[in-house]
């Protein structure tokens, strides 16, 4: 009879974890959005955001973290379902569904240079005589992206395209407005860059991407009806609040 019981438990935790797939989320930390926190855990609105996403569609989540390149990896491949804070563009189209609504507007991009650099960098033309530090894999503007004349830099990411800038090895570093002005205060980058007058506009609204290949597929309109109604009641514009 012990057994019997036991066989039956099993088969009820096993049709529960069937009715309820997980969500995993490609996890990589674009500050101050997307960050760790003192503990090594997930932290920042964009994580909160997936979170309350998550509990509304009663999904347990799993963060599988990885450096951007991985991350979309993972998501052709269908091996993670969610990304939060990438760009679209006619590839990643190809495996990523980008959802709607779109959850925040566009921000600036800015641009850094070394703070003893007395030159003045306020047209895009000032670009094309400078090297310039990018981010692996992250997408900026259309003419940006596609100007053969620009000679970029690959980074890892910011920090280490900061540490670029300031030891010399780039002349200017492309940056998000909001991240750029946090990591440019930290102590290691302190007085040792300073932010440039050229400022180009990001059109690009902000949306949720599912991997096409991804089981929650299936449930598109049921998770865009969430975001919907994160949107709609306020909860979306309340977490973004907080960033710094």
């Amino acid at each position: 009879m012990k057994k019997l019981i036991a066989l039956l438990l099993l088969a009820l935790c096993s049709q529960s974890a069937l009715a309820a797939p997980e969500l995993v989320l490609a996890y990589s930390v674009f500050e101050p959005w997307k960050r760790l926190d003192a503990h090594g855990l997930p932290a920042g609105p964009y994580a909160d955001i997936v979170r309350e996403l998550a509990r509304r569609l009663k999904l347990p989540l799993r963060f599988a973290h990885c450096p951007l390149s991985r991350c979309l990896a993972m998501m052709e491949q269908g091996r993670a379902d969610l990304m939060i804070g990438v760009r679209p563009t006619p590839e990643r189209s190809r495996y990523l569904d980008f959802l709607e609504p779109a959850f925040a507007n566009g921000d600036h991009l800015a641009f850094y240079q070394r703070s003893d650099d007395n030159s003045v960098i306020a047209r895009y033309e000032d670009l094309h005589a400078r090297r310039v530090g990018v981010s692996e894999g992250v997408s900026y503007t259309p003419r940006f992206d596609g100007d053969a004349q620009l000679r970029r830099d690959a980074s890892p990411g910011m920090e280490s395209g900061f540490r670029k800038l300031a030891q010399g090895r780039v002349d200017v570093l492309i940056v998000n407005s909001s991240q750029g002005r946090e990591l440019a205060a930290r102590p290691e980058f302190a007085g040792k860059v300073k932010r440039a007058v050229l400022t180009l506009d990001d059109h690009h609204p902000n949306r949720l991407a599912l991997a096409r290949r991804s089981p929650l597929q299936p449930q598109k309109t049921r998770i865009q009806q969430a975001l919907r109604g994160m949107v709609a009641d306020g909860t979306i514009a309340r977490l973004l609040s907080a960033t710094p």
